[in-house]
């Protein structure tokens, strides 16, 4: 992505084109993304408790009379004072703990290292809050990954070839504190399954 300018800009779900944008993002990656979990986000950012930014790309295209602008909405970033289900440990409504709740990058913008500016940007608006001391996630455990029965079991639900994001997040400074579980999948044979998360977080002040 060295050809490109990465921001964060606020995505408003009152505006049709942002609320319409975020719904086909959400259809890609399969997450939430019925207008009850939209119009759910909006109350939150009316209320101040959810902080949405569009991940937008900007190259600058010279031309013999000048140089314009073309931005990308890549994905989108979430950094919230809330949890759900509600964890205080993960979000608090006096901002002390801010969580990352929604992040995702559209396929073909995932290399060059897209998602850690992305996280380096909304770390820094979190340093910004003086009331913030922790910026928290949770991602599926990496325990899954590291027994190959495990391995084999969410290989097996999730899909072949993914990694463990818990570890991408340590690299980049994040660390547990607990895991438990967190998320609801199902098997190929259409059996609900509970999926266990690590929660993580890392020291801005």
């Amino acid at each position: 992505m060295s050809d490109y300018t990465v921001t964060l800009t606020p995505i408003n779900l009152h505006h049709p084109s942002d609320y319409a944008t975020l719904q086909h993002q959400r259809i890609i990656c399969g997450w939430d993304h019925t207008d009850e979990a939209l119009l759910a986000w909006r109350a939150k950012q009316d209320a101040g408790l959810k902080s949405f930014f569009w991940i937008n790309l900007t190259t600058s295209t010279s031309t013999s009379d000048s140089a314009s602008t073309s931005p990308i909405q890549a994905g989108h970033i979430s950094l919230d004072a809330y949890a759900n289900p509600p964890d205080p440990d993960l979000a608090t409504a006096d901002r002390t703990n801010l969580t990352i709740q929604s992040f995702f990058i559209l396929p073909e913008y995932r290399k060059g290292g897209l998602g850690r500016k992305a996280m380096d940007l909304v770390e820094e608006r979190a340093c910004q809050d003086p009331r913030c001391k922790y910026v928290t996630l949770n991602a599926v455990s990496k325990e899954y990954y590291t027994d190959p029965e495990r391995r084999r079991w969410i290989e097996w639900i999730r899909g072949e070839g993914k990694l463990p994001v818990a570890e991408w997040y340590e690299k980049m400074g994040y660390v547990r504190w607990k895991t438990e579980p967190r998320y609801t999948d199902w098997t190929p044979d259409g059996e609900e399954v509970v999926i266990e998360a690590d929660f993580m977080r890392k020291v801005v002040r």
